[in-house]
């Protein structure tokens, strides 16, 4: 079951963000959403064809460390069809599934339907939500931010700080590897490179869509788990890990702290990337929740 929303909330629900007058970075902003929405409204029926054992493991470690318990008021930041959202609604959580898309939404109230559960979905671009103060015990994401400019991505941390009520948890699931810089961005670039080369002229094709989106930005922005750590810890989290689960991709948490006084503490934790892959979360090496690169 599927209580959708779709623009400004009362109080006890989520709600929209809007400007007077929009400046030019929320026109860029808006300009992002408009073609994400397109993107992933074209994609919603091969987004559910895309399984993979490495994407498996990166959506299992994110409810792993999520740690949900029954009762529980959980926020997942670009839903998709429901690969967090689902599984934590049966677990007894009282989810809201936010996307930009809404073929992804209408997909995931059909999953819902399907397994039984409720789950209240939203259509609305992550980085245009708010929330009330203190309105949620958890707040989760799965290969989605990568796709918000770095400010964008330092907001979305910022403000689900503010959401969280004290102890509440953030975890984010997500490509982590910088531009090249050091030997294990590069490390990870190749196997992706590797990956889809092996598909022949297609994967080609795709590795220069790819090189073009990664190297100017335009839809691929991931960042290092050094710089998720610098977001989360000036957001004011505390107790925060990073844990490499495949080659590109890596869990995030922090926690926001009971007692405001905390003192807070990162503890960045690679696991051997070669233990699960080097083609990365994807299938072949392709991005996730980009099923087909294109």
């Amino acid at each position: 079951m599927l209580h959708q929303h779709n623009g400004p909330m009362d109080q006890a629900r989520p709600h929209l963000v809007t400007a007077a007058s929009p400046t030019p970075h929320a026109r860029q902003e808006d300009h992002d959403a408009r073609v994400q929405r397109k993107r992933w409204n074209r994609r919603v029926d091969s987004w559910e064809d895309v399984a993979s054992p490495n994407l498996t493991r990166v959506v299992n470690a994110v409810i792993d460390a999520a740690g949900v318990k029954p009762g529980e008021a959980v926020l997942d930041l670009g839903t998709g069809t429901g690969q967090l959202a689902l599984p934590l609604a049966e677990a007894g959580a009282s989810v809201t599934a936010v996307d930009v898309s809404p073929a992804m939404i209408d997909r995931l109230g059909i999953r819902a339907s399907e397994r039984g559960v409720a789950v209240r979905g939203m259509v609305c671009p992550i980085e245009r939500l708010d929330m009330p103060d203190a309105s949620v015990d958890l707040v989760v994401s799965n290969y989605v931010l990568h796709h918000l400019h770095d400010r964008e991505k330092a907001a979305v941390v910022a403000k689900s700080a503010r959401w969280l009520r004290p102890g509440g948890k953030i975890v984010i699931g997500d490509m982590m590897f910088g531009r090249g810089r050091t030997s294990g961005d590069r490390q990870v670039i190749a196997g992706k490179v590797m990956a889809l080369a092996k598909r022949g002229p297609g994967g080609w094709w795709r590795v220069a869509k790819n090189a073009w989106r990664f190297t100017f930005r335009t839809t691929e922005r991931p960042v290092s788990a050094e710089a998720w750590t610098s977001m989360l810890e000036d957001a004011g989290f505390v107790d925060i890990r990073i844990t490499r689960v495949v080659a590109e991709a890596a869990v995030a948490v922090g926690q926001k702290a009971a007692d405001p006084a905390a003192t807070n503490h990162a503890d960045t934790t690679l696991t051997d990337p070669h233990a699960a892959g080097t083609d990365g979360a994807g299938t072949d090496g392709a991005n996730p929740r980009n099923p087909r690169n294109g």
